[in-house]
């Protein structure tokens, strides 16, 4: 292969905002000419995956596809996120590397180091593309209740609220009910907050009030 020859890699972890860094890959690969390819660090284990995630994954590699990428999974095997970005870019010689990051908290840089730097050390002369993004789920932690698997169920022309127990599995002839994450508002009695959906790949939030999702 060229070593001259530019070569794309983005990196996507599980989150609403991989879609977003896939697009700045394509972009960027169209504009200079390069090989695209996405990589989604999987853990160890597969019972650490769950159906959320397999419908990002999902996203990502139709996204990817569609763009004339190849999509990858590798799984981290005991190695660091880190050593996995950096060995899948030298596989594919690799020039440039797209990564989004959230500002860190000083007390989460002390104690578990810091992501950006551990790849620095690891990808010597390829470039790296740091893209800005927003810690939501974190935000909703501060403001919000741990989220819990749900539904909105369809019934009389509004979407309400309701657990896996309470709804009938859809089989009412009506629309099909709507799977997501709830977080409730914290401070509050009534089912209030916002609803998470996965849809190709990207996360949605629908805002929930007393149990009702309230549409824009």
């Amino acid at each position: 292969m060229d070593r001259h020859k530019e070569s794309i890699l983005v990196c996507v972890h599980y989150g609403p905002h991989g879609q977003r860094l896939i697009q700045r890959g394509s972009q960027l690969a169209k504009l200079i000419g390069a090989p695209l390819r996405v990589l989604t660090v999987a853990p160890a284990r597969r019972e650490e995956y769950n159906l959320e995630k397999e419908r990002y994954v999902a996203g990502w590699r139709k996204q990817t596809e569609e763009a004339g990428g190849e999509f990858l999974v590798r799984k981290c095997s005991g190695n660091k996120a880190a050593d996995v970005i950096a060995e899948t870019a030298r596989e594919f010689d690799v020039t440039q590397i797209v990564i989004g990051r959230a500002s860190q908290s000083f007390w989460h840089e002390i104690t578990h180091g810091d992501f950006v730097d551990d790849l620095l050390n690891r990808i010597g002369a390829i470039d790296l593309h740091i893209v800005a993004v927003q810690r939501y789920p974190e935000m909703l932690e501060e403001t919000h209740e741990k989220g819990f698997t749900a539904l909105l169920v369809p019934r009389g022309g509004r979407y309400v609220l309701a657990s896996q127990k309470e709804h009938d599995g859809g089989r009412s002839g009506g629309k099909p009910a709507i799977e997501g994450i709830f977080f409730r508002e914290l401070d509050t009695d009534f089912d209030s907050g916002l609803f998470k959906v996965v849809k190709d790949g990207q996360a949605e939030y629908l805002k929930i009030v007393q149990g009702e999702w309230v549409k824009k």
